[in-house]
């Protein structure tokens, strides 16, 4: 393998899975339930791949600030994508596609603003609180397998209404609506977490960006 495409193998990686999102969605949007049942299946391999791409920058020392640049704007287009289109679907409430994307707006202006000033992302957080829930690597493992679990079970939801429509199974009627109501009370869930999350981040960045507003920075 030539040198130049070993180092950047994680941020192929990091490609390769947001491509895949746009092929899930198209997938899930199929009525059939091989279609359906393919993109769940894809959906479970890219949340492997999510994991692999760290373990490949990790393991053969080629970490660098584009690949965590690279890694952030994967799990943007993951997250945000998947919400938006199962609002559409109507298994989550629209509200929390459009919390998620103003979140990450702002919280990418703040990380991107202190590493200006030389405070790597996980640095910002200094408080107790804020290490535990946003910088330390156990609430950062939860809040991925949180959002895996909620997108696996959401496009699960999509294949038993197939299975219901298109193949006439209706005795899963009832397993469907159990599903509807764990994906939509799971992405409010989602988003609470989501929200504490960011509330402590700009709780932790408030004199940086106290002094940028002051500044003029």
């Amino acid at each position: 393998m030539p040198p130049a495409i070993f180092k950047n193998l994680a941020n192929l990686i990091v490609i390769f899975r947001s491509f895949l999102v746009f092929v899930i969605i198209i997938l899930l949007s199929n009525m059939s339930p091989v279609s359906r049942i393919t993109g769940l299946a894809l959906l479970i391999f890219i949340a492997i791949l999510d994991w692999f791409d760290g373990y490949v920058a990790r393991r053969f020392r080629i970490s660098s600030k584009l690949g965590g640049l690279m890694d952030t704007l994967g799990d943007r287009i993951t997250e945000n994508l998947f919400l938006i289109f199962f609002a559409y679907k109507r298994l989550i409430p629209i509200a929390v596609p459009i919390i998620f994307v103003a979140r990450s707006l702002v919280a990418d202006f703040i990380r991107h603003h202190s590493s200006r000033n030389g405070i790597s992302t996980f640095a910002i957080n200094k408080s107790k609180l804020g290490m535990f829930f946003v910088a330390s690597k156990t609430s950062r493992v939860l809040y991925l397998v949180f959002k895996i679990v909620i997108f696996c079970l959401a496009a699960l939801a999509l294949v038993v209404n197939s299975l219901i429509v298109v193949n006439g199974i209706l005795e899963m009627r009832m397993f469907l609506v159990s599903l509807r109501q764990i994906v939509f009370y799971g992405s409010i869930a989602l988003v609470a977490f989501n929200l504490l999350r960011f509330v402590l981040l700009a709780y932790d960045s408030r004199f940086v960006l106290k002094d940028a507003f002051t500044n003029g920075d």
